[in-house]
């Protein structure tokens, strides 16, 4: 990931762009002026009610979905939470790698595909063109806009990181069968990290942060069984009302923090094991391909078995002279 310490000629190429983009993101109109008045205009506007998505030309067809999916989801995300709208919000699409660090000042991970910065009002997403998997993009979109409502609700209240990412997860609905195989995988074979690992920040690299979005969707959906909440936006309401994360915590499951952790440890061990596991495709796949090499190997060593009792039976036939041998038929000589 590309750090602060870049040549100063390019900081201030990078500071005039991120000013002209908010400059543009602010008034569309100037916006709409701007590309009319410059066919080297670097930014376009897409609208989704009074959400501007701005992207290059090349990202156009992308934007426009993302304006779709903000036009459709942002109303109900933001109810969801207590909130009238989602409106401030800029959604900018960054069209590189470099960009996409710099446009979310350097807080998202090199494997991240959008960042919520909700006290900016600001969603950053990459382009699909420089992403190599295909993207989900309605679940990256309600993802990003969870964060941006909790944000605003939670209005600077601290809370833990697996929380946060937690309600992002069950708003947007990403839970899959593989995070159940990953969990089980780990609480089975002893290496599921405690919730207080993921409290701060979360682990550098893809697959221990996958494990880390598991868990924290497992503990937020913990959090909501206990309190028989049924939207994860309840939860961030009711921290808000409380002023603090471990009142709040306390008042909807009856446990500290401490317990929680705990009793969130025996409910990933009791749900997900290595039953889990074998239900997951992936792992269905690999144990069936496991069975046919270790039959394959079983048929070979057989063989071998065979060939080597043939080989010592010829070699004492060639040492023992006096051993019968069938006589040869000769009626047809």
């Amino acid at each position: 990931m590309t750090g602060p310490a870049v040549g100063s000629a390019r900081a201030s190429a990078r500071s005039l762009l991120l000013a002209a983009t908010f400059v543009l993101a602010i008034v569309p109109e100037l916006a709409c002026s701007a590309q009319d008045a410059s066919e080297g205009s670097v930014w376009r506007t897409a609208a989704a009610g009074d959400v501007a998505i701005l992207h290059h030309p090349d990202d156009a067809s992308y934007a426009a979905r993302v304006a779709s999916i903000v036009d459709e989801r942002g109303p109900s995300i933001a109810r969801s939470m207590g909130l009238a709208a989602l409106s401030p919000l800029r959604v900018v699409v960054a069209s590189t790698d470099d960009e996409f660090v710099e446009l979310s000042y350097y807080g998202a991970p090199d494997w991240g595909v959008g960042c919520a910065l909700p006290r900016r009002g600001l969603v950053v997403l990459k382009s699909p063109r420089i992403v190599d998997y295909p993207l989900q993009m309605e679940t990256v979109v309600e993802h990003e806009l969870a964060h941006i409502a909790a944000g605003r609700v939670l209005r600077g209240i601290v809370v833990p990181r697996w929380f946060d990412e937690g309600v992002a997860q069950a708003v947007a609905g990403e839970w899959r069968m593989s995070e159940s195989g990953r969990l089980a995988a780990a609480a089975a074979s002893g290496r599921l990290p405690p919730l207080s690992a993921i409290e701060e920040r979360f682990p550098e690299g893809s697959e221990a942060a996958s494990m880390a979005y598991a868990m924290s969707f497992r503990a937020v959906r913990l959090m909501m069984d206990l309190s028989r909440t049924s939207e994860p936006g309840d939860l961030v309401v009711a921290v808000s009302e409380a002023g603090d994360f471990d009142r709040a915590l306390k008042t909807l499951t009856g446990l500290d923090r401490k317990a929680f952790e705990a009793a969130y440890a025996r409910f990933v061990s009791r749900r997900f094991n290595w039953g889990t596991v074998l239900n997951d495709g992936r792992w269905m796949f690999l144990v069936a391909a496991l069975l046919f090499v270790a039959a394959a190997l079983a048929r070979i060593r057989r063989a071998r078995a065979r060939m080597r009792s043939w080989e010592e039976e010829e070699l004492e036939a060639g040492q023992n002279p006096t051993r019968s041998t069938p006589k040869a038929d000769t009626r047809w000589n």
